[in-house]
């Protein structure tokens, strides 16, 4: 789910589609010690904020690594309603990150502060990127900051990313390191004993998981190297990576800092990994059928009827779409997609739907459509930044609207004229994935409050009366209703894998809480999203 990015052009999270800066925009700046921040006026909160967060992760990462030269030009850009960011050492050093909190990024979404963590990332680009020695710093007092002369800039992507990823697990006490995903995409390469090369790990792979694979296997195997040689290991292997003359060779950097060459390690790290897996349970749960085979990303499972689903996602070799699959697992393609997004059924055969799309040559929003059961395609908002919508039996629209900064829940008319905010949202409180009860009479959704707290929330129809009905520092995803509306289906990571949970209102449990828990699912890998059928 990562695209790859340009070796000039560095970036820290997935990106299905890029959108320029505006430079039309009124833009203001903030000065720190090490930074330039620049922002537009609804986001000056956030700009103090990332003002904050990039000093205190400066600090860190220069406890560690050799600061980088001059100061750093960070830019905070709302123009795309997208969860990304970039780094580049030339001209000069910049960053430019995305105010969309990553609310709907599965393996984005363990983070106590999006702002702290996204910076970090890139400030680490910048610290590994800028750093040159040897007869590359002699060449850059002679040519200037010309991009071919950073030696760092030719390292693959694995161990750019890798580290860049380790670092804002370290510092941030959060992030990818620290959360479940990438370790679950590593443990199941382990258990079908496919994990792959070390060449073969970057932005481009052509199979599964694409370019997660250079974050995922890259911060996991620097993190490996981190704990079993000792975290002062990476500085001294940037140290002698940034003199290396001939920089392919990486092997001899990493004898040299690490103690071992890169081969060497990812061997003993790739047995350590297979070893670490135990015997696979037959099947996940009583009845489990596999109805698709070969779904590279598979996303927001919706039953039609009781007899086949719609979901979102691609086989590998389409553009992204959503997809019909009957109970015997027969595939119909039933229409293209811009992004993923939950598919509601509508009576006539119809899908409602989210996507992104340009509203202006620097702008990529995401509105709500409907697709008709001739296929063709009716938009119902423009730039009206709405996702994730769930549909009521007499047509009315809850959904996840982003704000500067931040996300809330919004009731839309049937007809996407009329968006009233049901809820608070911003720096310290995002919303995401709501889901109307079957009466119609509750919404659950996801609540994700600072310090990395995760809560699944029933609210009344209008947003009010919310209840936590389950919370804590992990992620809790996909709530679902019951048939008797008595009860949620959710996903959690809390035991350090992503299972499958039901909640059960009204029974008696120790804490007096009203709620009891049953774990439903013990899997080496993970389990997502689960739905009843009617």
């Amino acid at each position: 789910m990562l695209g790859a990015l340009a070796a000039a052009l560095v970036g820290a999270l997935p990106a299905a589609a890029a959108a320029q800066i505006a430079p039309n925009a009124h833009w203001e700046t903030l000065r720190t010690a090490h930074f330039y921040i620049h922002f537009t006026p609804p986001l000056e909160h956030m700009a103090r904020r990332a003002a904050v967060s990039a000093e205190v992760a400066y600090g860190q990462l220069a406890s560690e690594l050799v600061p980088p030269r001059g100061p750093v030009d960070l830019v905070i850009s709302d123009d795309a309603d997208l969860s990304n960011g970039s780094a580049t050492p030339f001209p000069t050093n910049r960053i430019v990150i995305y105010a969309n909190p990553p609310v709907d990024e599965s393996a984005l979404r363990f983070t106590d502060d999006w702002t702290s963590m996204v910076i970090t990332h890139e400030l680490t680009h910048i610290f590994h990127l800028d750093r040159a020695r040897g007869v590359w710093a002699l060449a850059q007092t002679v040519f200037g900051r010309a991009p071919y002369i950073f030696p760092n800039e030719y390292a693959p992507s694995w161990l750019t990313e890798g580290l860049a990823v380790y670092y804002e697990s370290r510092f941030t006490g959060a992030g990818r390191v620290a959360g479940s995903e990438h370790r679950m995409i590593a443990r199941a390469s382990a258990v079908d004993h496919d994990v792959p090369r070390l060449g073969d790990v970057s932005l481009s792979t052509p199979v599964f998981p694409f370019g997660e694979a250079a974050y995922a296997y890259g911060s996991l195997f620097i993190d490996y190297l981190a704990r079993t040689r000792g975290s002062a290991r990476v500085h001294d292997f940037v140290e002698k990576e940034s003199a290396e003359l001939i920089p392919y060779w990486l092997n001899l950097p990493a004898r040299g800092g690490f103690g071992v060459s890169f081969s060497r390690a990812w061997r003993d790290w790739r047995d350590s990994l297979v070893r670490s897996i135990g015997p696979a349970a037959p099947t996940p749960l009583p009845g489990w059928r596999s109805l698709t085979r070969d779904g590279v990303f598979v996303a927001f499972p919706r039953w039609l009827g009781d007899t086949a689903l719609v979901y979102s996602g691609t086989p590998g070799r389409e553009t992204e779409g959503v997809y019909r699959v009957d109970l015997g697992g027969r595939r119909t393609r039933v229409g293209r997609r811009n992004s993923d997004s939950p598919q509601n059924p509508l009576p006539d055969g119809s899908l409602l739907y989210a996507q992104i799309d340009y509203t202006s040559p620097y702008q990529i929003r995401s509105d709500l459509y409907v697709q008709g059961p001739d296929r063709g395609e009716r938009r119902l908002t423009h730039g009206a930044r709405l996702t994730a919508p769930d549909r009521r039996g007499d047509g009315a629209i809850v959904a996840v609207q982003i704000i500067p900064a931040g996300t809330r829940l919004v009731r839309v008319s049937p007809d996407g004229r009329v968006i009233t905010p049901i809820t608070a949202g911003g720096l310290d409180e995002q919303w995401t994935e709501p889901r109307w009860s079957h009466r119609g009479d509750r919404i659950a959704a996801i609540r994700w409050r600072r310090g990395g707290i995760s809560d699944v929330v029933v609210l009344d129809s209008s947003g009010g009366t919310p209840r936590v009905i389950v919370g804590g520092h992990a992620v809790q995803a996909t709530p679902s209703w019951t048939a008797d509306d008595d009860g949620l289906l959710y996903s959690s990571d809390r035991s350090g894998s992503a299972q499958l949970y039901l909640a059960r209102f009204g029974a008696a449990d120790s804490a007096g809480t009203g709620v009891r828990e049953y774990r439903l699912t013990d899997v080496a890998t993970g389990l997502f999203e689960p739905v009843l059928s009617p």
